[in-house]
């Protein structure tokens, strides 16, 4: 039986495919971080529907992922679609709480047990967030076991609703076939 999402909805600039997977890797492991400025320019025509009061927040990076790649791909997306739309900017609003295996190769319930439980909202964070709207921001949707568990920890922490706003997105036939981002 399938679950209604707890999400809001899904805000993709493309769709997944060989292109916007170059794109994503470049950003990803390559350095080349002036390609947030294009993901966010790509992302920015979906801020005009927000709600009052939105603030951006980016899917976090273990610390020990973090020290070795020098940055978080998403944090660079959502400082850039701050700057260039003026909605706030969140960057420490979530924490991963544990370390967790790459998810590319596992399936859809590997990789949602993988992360189950591994995302909490920082303390110092969650009366900022507390009956906000909140835009959750990803380089890549494949299965949603990731924002899923981030979204757990941003309802459960008094958000009023959580959008996904990501680069790309593997649609839903491509998982079927076996494509992993």
């Amino acid at each position: 039986m399938t679950q209604m999402p707890r999400h809001s909805g899904i805000k993709a600039a493309v769709a997944y495919g060989d292109i916007s997977r170059e794109i994503a890797l470049k950003l990803k492991h390559g350095g080349k971080i002036g390609l947030a400025r294009l993901i966010a320019g790509q992302l920015r025509r979906y801020t005009a529907d927000l709600p009052d009061g939105a603030i951006l927040v980016p899917v976090p990076l273990h610390w020990t992922r973090l020290w070795r790649r020098r940055y978080n791909q998403s944090a660079l997306i959502a400082q850039e679609l701050s700057r260039i739309s003026s909605l706030e900017h969140c960057p420490d609003a979530l924490r991963r709480t544990r370390r967790t295996q790459a998810l590319g190769g596992l399936s859809a319930r590997e990789r949602a047990a993988m992360v189950k439980g591994a995302f909490a909202v920082h303390e110092r964070q969650q009366a900022k967030i507390a009956g906000k709207p909140v835009i959750l921001v990803d380089d890549v949707y494949t299965s949603g076991a990731t924002t899923d568990a981030c979204v757990a920890a941003l309802l459960k922490s008094g958000a009023a609703s959580v959008t996904i706003f990501c680069w790309a997105r593997v649609l839903p036939e491509a998982l079927e076939t076996g494509v992993s981002a």
